[in-house]
């Protein structure tokens, strides 16, 4: 009686934890870098990356701030030129790249994306993108599904979309600048 006991338990345990979802910062597939997250320096899970104000200009590390305001002076910061006239992130910054808002007129969490995310389920941005503004660069596009799957909505440099429209909100699951 024991033995089938502890067989059950055992059986129930495996089951409960094969059905756990597996924490992975990045959940990409082989071969893609381990996205590491902070905010304000300590360390936070890459999921959390949608909750604050946020930038990739050191991918794989994505640096996030309480606030749109601190976010801004951080980029500013990177941004602004250095004595030699160039700015500091010039030869370490992806040439495109997009600034993605959770509500519409810019508003909520944000975040700087310079580079392709397959599914922004990792960084926790699926589904939520209301507004945008295309930066610097050529511009890219957002789609529908992980994968750049199902419709593909284009965007430009230096385009402002206070409101991607009801058929698009919170219907973008990966992004490529450039």
């Amino acid at each position: 009686m024991r033995q089938i006991d502890r067989t059950s338990a055992l059986v129930a345990l495996v089951l409960v934890l094969s059905l756990l979802p597996v924490y992975a910062p990045s959940a990409g597939a082989a071969g893609e870098p381990l996205i590491l997250a902070d905010l304000e320096g300590r360390p936070i899970p890459a999921v959390e990356v949608g909750r604050y104000h946020c930038e990739d200009f050191d991918f794989p590390r994505i640096h996030c701030y309480p606030s749109a305001a601190e976010l801004e002076r951080a980029v500013a910061r990177r941004l602004a030129p250095s004595a030699s006239g160039s700015g500091p992130l010039t030869t370490s910054l992806a040439t495109s790249y997009v600034r993605v808002y959770t509500d519409l007129f810019f508003g909520g969490a944000s975040a700087y994306l310079s580079v392709p995310y397959d599914d922004l389920s990792v960084i926790g941005w699926n589904d939520r993108i209301s507004s945008f503004q295309g930066l610097a660069g050529s511009g890219g596009a957002f789609f529908e599904h992980i994968y750049r799957g199902g419709f593909a909505y284009p965007f430009r440099a230096y385009q402002q979309v206070t409101y991607v429209g009801d058929p698009y909100n919170d219907k973008f699951s990966s992004v490529k600048p450039g």
